[in-house]
């Protein structure tokens, strides 16, 4: 978390006074002592990605990590989901869209207001939702129950 605070004046805020910490992590570190090496995971992964995110670097990570899955070979692993017009809290079909929200801080000083802005378009990030929400039921039901419905796996009892 070192690099957070070393980038904190790379926070900015849009025309609404929403603010915007994407670019506080950014550009993605290139020194393998500052990131997890996920090309050394042997079990699948998925990712779902949303390309308007304002929070945090997501795309950029999520390319990142693919590369580190391909050197390692294991690019055979990662499934990314990734969609235009989309925010950072992709959520359950029919939760709410919120493009930016505001809420009150714990540090120094105490309580103080923050409206982070997610980022997202109300029809592409509940289009979003509904899409990511059926391929992530998929996948877990593949990559978890070898693609049996769960209740198969007792039907014998």
């Amino acid at each position: 978390m070192r690099s957070v605070y070393q980038n904190i004046e790379k926070i900015h805020l849009d025309k609404d006074n929403q603010s915007i910490f994407r670019d506080m992590l950014l550009p993605i570190p290139t020194d393998p002592s500052l990131k997890v090496d996920v090309g050394r995971l042997q079990c699948p992964l998925l990712l779902v990605v949303g390309e308007d995110d304002q929070n945090w670097p997501i795309y950029e990570s999520a390319i990142d990590m693919r590369e580190m899955m391909e050197r390692a070979g294991n690019s055979h692993l990662l499934t990314v989901l990734s969609y235009k017009n989309t925010g950072h809290l992709i959520e359950p079909p029919f939760t709410p869209f919120v493009r930016a929200s505001t809420f009150k801080t714990v540090t120094n000083p105490p309580f103080t207001m923050c409206a982070p802005l997610w980022g997202g378009e109300l029809v592409a990030h509940s289009h979003t939702q509904e899409d990511a929400w059926r391929k992530t039921l998929v996948f877990l039901r593949e990559n978890l129950y070898g693609g049996m419905k769960p209740g198969a796996l007792f039907s014998n009892l």
